[in-house]
């Protein structure tokens, strides 16, 4: 998980991703699973927790990214290294989480407490559950006897302290060593912020097992300026600072070895447990407009419960949500709100194993009962049930009062996509929500490359191709070696581009200005749709026959497919293997196409054959070379010298994939289609594939306009389409099995 990249953070490097085990100032033994504090970070911008991290202040120091989580890997001889210092260390247990929440990655860390089981050393995990442990987490961490410290405050948010003391719970009930870590301070108790700080923090004292861990505020620290936190100086603080805000002057601030307390080592983790929901209910909205006992009960399935008929009923008075009361939609989980003991709310989702995603889907809370506070606390609970660490979803609403972009993004998500008023969100990797964004673009069967989302996307692939150009010293990178190409005077742009200039004898000349260098370009975003859409899951393998331009194949190596392209022109294939030398299983063969075999069995065939006789291909010596099919002398030894290549790649096509045709046709001398698009068809299914989807390219219509204004004269409609015809080799019904599913949209 990365935090977003500003141009401040692009300045500074990150963490080395290598594991370490080393004694700090404190005589413990950091064994740091993860560096750095994504979530930390994102929650509190600029300083971290509280104002006052001492592991942001350390990387701030360094000119290190705190809010990149860096996991820390180790191959066998980094591991052999850590595993000797553990267990040569006068401690008998090591800390993980001193510079980073190893929260960030569970299944690391687990996995490190697992191989360092044998040094007969317990592990002490501190972390603040921005991502709870798995079911199974805990289950191992039980077994290996660790130590889990859940920092907790009366600086926290209601929310993040409720979501904190659950978390405290699940340990528990896990059978895992549970310790209440409490940063406390000093509160001067003079504005009602530093009142209600310390009246929180006066209750998390009662719940233990607890560690007392007073916060190390600078003297430039708001609060402290402000006079609400008060600090004393105390030359025997060891780590962390000589300015300690201290509710209690007995603390220790000593080296951990000496440590009465030992992170919780040894002590009990049952020791005056308190009931999650009275934990609870100890802590008001921030509103202060209740104190009440708050429950929040997990619903596997909805429907059959006893909580249907009270989730539908406030689901149609809400409206926004009403979908949430049908039968279909009841069938998925649900978190359901009690306050003291009565149905209050509700926040439905699914988390789907087949598609790897948790949806947030519909939620409500009463009117009488909504806080803000409130709701963003129900969406943690929500949170905590993805246990499979799926990306989560969300479409949320700007004019809804409880589903909005500006509470989602304070618990992490991130917008990937805006439509309709809509914000599409995700919390994980922007690329985790990469085909949700093509599927919404695309749809159906009409692809309208005119509209602000597909243009946005269609610039971020150009900008890579023409930096890519740059990098390699090619020039025009997405037309190379094509420039001009388009044959007769009514080529691609000529028409619209003409510029007339009176002379000063009063002569009129005119000047062209051509449109993409007057030569068609393959569109990298339907090559992405393309590539994605039509690759199976086990799929890596592509072959374009007629390969032409670069944009298919940067961008089959960009989404980290194998590439091989046949192309009879050797000043193409040159170019294209520049551009895509960062790629290294891209590659164009110079060969001839319709002859050409290709090595090995492939999961997609593609190709955007050229339109017959409409662009003209040279090489290096400036001639067409022999076989070049837009050079044929007749429409019909094109289409079959065109088909015979293609039959040769269906041979290497493995059964059940596409073949995916982009294709176009063109007229005659008299102004008539040859009907390529149509024998395109009939072709595949002569050869024993089936024609799965029709697909209508819609292209701007403005240099057709233009044409127009010469060709309605007989009649003649400009063409502003292409057609993309998506074959399948093999039994269509296996196609669910084969690829993956799109999941919700």
């Amino acid at each position: 998980m990365s935090a977003p990249v500003t141009e401040a953070t692009e300045r500074r490097r990150q963490y080395l991703p290598v594991l370490t085990a080393v004694e700090n100032t404190k005589g413990v033994l950091d064994v740091d699973t993860v560096k750095g504090c994504t979530m930390g970070m994102r929650a509190n911008p600029g300083t971290g927790c509280y104002g006052a991290c001492y592991a942001a202040q350390i990387a701030d120091r360094y000119g290190i990214d705190f809010a990149s989580s860096v996991t820390r890997l180790a191959d066998r001889a980094t591991m052999d290294a850590v595993f000797s210092a553990v267990r040569a260390h006068p401690t008998h247990w090591y800390r993980i989480g001193t510079a980073g929440d190893p929260c960030h990655d569970w299944n690391h860390t687990v996995a490190v407490c697992e191989v360092l089981e044998r040094t007969g050393k317990i592990p002490v995990i501190i972390t603040k559950h921005w991502i709870p442990l798995s079911d199974q987490h805990l289950s191992t961490l039980q077994r290996l006897g660790a130590v889990v410290n859940t920092s907790t405050s009366g600086l926290d948010s209601d929310a993040e302290t409720t979501h904190r003391l659950r978390q405290i719970e699940r340990v528990r009930s896990a059978g895992v060593r549970s310790i209440n870590r409490i940063v406390t301070c000093e509160y001067s108790l003079t504005t009602e912020w530093s009142r209600r700080c310390n009246e929180k923090q006066q209750r998390l004292l009662q719940i233990t097992p607890m560690l007392d861990n007073p916060l190390r505020p600078g003297l430039s620290h708001p609060r402290v300026l402000s006079g609400e936190l008060l600090v004393t100086t105390r030359a025997d603080a060891v780590g962390g600072g000589k300015h300690v805000s201290l509710h209690d002057n007995q603390v220790y601030l000593g080296k951990c070895p000496a440590c009465p307390d030992q992170c919780g080592v040894g002590r009990s983790s049952m020791a005056k447990t308190v009931p999650t929901h009275l934990q609870i209910s100890m802590f008001k909205d921030q509103t202060g407009a209740f104190d009440h006992q708050v429950e929040w009960l997990h619903l596997t399935r909805v429907l059959g419960t006893e909580y249907a008929a009270d989730i539908a009923r406030l689901a149609i008075e809400d409206g926004i949500a009403e979908r949430a009361a049908r039968k279909n939609m009841q069938i998925h989980s649900a978190i359901v709100l009690l306050i003291d003991g009565e149905f209050s709310g509700f926040f439905t989702f699914q988390s789907n194993e087949l598609a790897k995603e948790f949806c947030l889907l519909q939620s409500v809370i009463r009117p009488d009962r909504y806080t803000p506070e409130l709701y963003k606390q129900m969406v943690l609970e929500v949170l905590a049930c993805n246990e499979h660490r799926f990306p989560a979803l969300i479409t949320t609403d700007p004019k809804s009062k409880f589903e909005t972009p500006a509470l989602f993004e304070s618990v992490g998500f991130q917008t990937y996509l805006k439509m309709s008023g809509f914000h599409y969100m995700v919390k994980g990797k922007l690329a985790d929500a990469r085909m949700k964004i093509l599927a919404h673009i695309t749809m159906t069967n009409v692809w309208i490359t005119t509209k602000g989302d597909w243009l946005s996307l269609k610039r971020e692939w150009r900008k890579r191709i023409e930096d890519a150009g740059e990098t390699n010293n090619i020039p025009n990178p997405s037309f190379a070696t094509r420039e001009g190409c388009w044959q007769g005077e009514n080529g691609y742009a000529n028409v619209v581009n003409t510029r007339r200039k009176v002379e000063s004898d009063g002569s009129i000349t005119a000047t062209t200005k051509s449109h993409n260098g007057n030569a068609s370009v393959l569109d990298p975003v339907a090559c992405e749709v393309i590539a994605r859409f039509f690759m199976p899951t086990a799929g890596r393998r592509i072959y374009n026959p007629f390969g032409g331009g670069v944009q298919f194949g940067f961008v089959s190596g960009a989404c980290g497919y194998e590439y091989v392209a046949s192309e009879i022109r050797q000043n193409q294939c040159d170019a294209n293997n520049a551009l895509c030398s960062e790629f290294p299983s891209v590659k164009w063969i110079r060969s001839n196409s319709a002859i050409y075999e290709p090595e090995g069995m492939f999961d997609l065939v593609f190709s955007c054959p050229p339109y017959y006789r409409v662009e003209k291909y040279v090489d290096y010596d400036g001639a067409s070379p022999d076989g070049e099919i837009n050079c044929l002398p007749t429409y019909d030894r094109f289409r079959d010298t065109l088909f015979a290549g293609y039959r040769r790649a269906i041979q290497h096509l493995n059964d059940g994939c596409f073949f995916v045709v982009m294709t176009g046709d063109s007229r005659d001398k008299t102004g008539a289609y040859y009907c390529s698009e149509a024998e395109h068809e009939l072709f595949f299914k002569t050869e024993g594939l089936s024609v799965y989807n029709r697909i209508v390219y819609v292209e701007c219509e403005f240099t057709r306009l233009a044409h127009a204004k010469k060709t309605l004269n007989m009649r003649k409609f400009p063409k502003r389409e292409q057609k993309i015809i998506v074959a399948y080799k093999g039994n269509i019904k296996e196609i669910g099995e084969r690829f993956a599913p799109i999941g919700r949209l």
